[in-house]
């Protein structure tokens, strides 16, 4: 009887197993994708900084439904969406323009001379619509001592219904993000 419940018990657990659905792991991509060779030598360090909403923040995918949100719990990033986002805008800004290395740890911080802070007011993500970016920033440029202040909303079409999609939106709308910010930044 013992053997029948030990076998039973195991065939269980493998039942268990091979039911749950796997998670499946998103990174978002630098726009363009190919990146631009620098015409001239690194003129400026920047220091970027960039916040996000808390509901977002997080490991799994938050998509907007009509009833609210959706934690889609085997959807998720790769790495914190923060680190994502900051990471992408990073590149997406030297790839637009190449005199300036965007540093992005607080070690490096006191050497840059322009501060970018990004706070991301809303993001939404509605499968097979589009993804929202609702942004503010900060530029400031120590050496010519000028602060701006910005805000918009950046919007990419998600006409796919696929997981992937959100993520390519989300890297369209940081583009776009970066393109604002990209002309912001003061020539050294």
């Amino acid at each position: 009887m013992t053997k029948i419940l030990v076998v039973v018990g195991v065939l269980c657990c493998a039942a268990g197993c091979a039911t749950r659905q796997p998670d499946h792991f998103y990174v978002l991509a630098a726009q363009p994708a190919a990146a631009r060779e620098s015409a001239a030598g690194i003129d400026r360090q920047i220091f970027l900084r960039l916040s996000l909403p808390s509901l977002v923040d997080r490991s799994e995918m938050v998509l907007a439904t009509p009833d609210g949100v959706a934690v889609m719990e085997h959807e998720r990033w790769a790495a914190p969406l923060a680190d994502l986002m900051t990471t992408t805008l990073r590149q997406d800004i030297e790839r637009r323009r190449g005199d300036v290395a965007v540093l992005s740890g607080s070690a490096e911080a006191s050497a840059a001379m322009v501060r970018i802070e990004v706070d991301v007011i809303q993001l939404t993500a509605r499968r097979g619509a589009e993804v929202s970016l609702e942004a503010q920033w900060r530029v400031a440029d120590s050496t010519h001592r000028k602060v701006s202040l910005q805000r918009d909303v950046f919007v990419a079409p998600l006409p796919a219904d696929g997981y992937a999609a959100v993520a390519t939106a989300l890297s369209a709308c940081v583009g776009l993000l970066a393109d604002r910010l990209a002309k912001e930044i003061p020539a050294g």
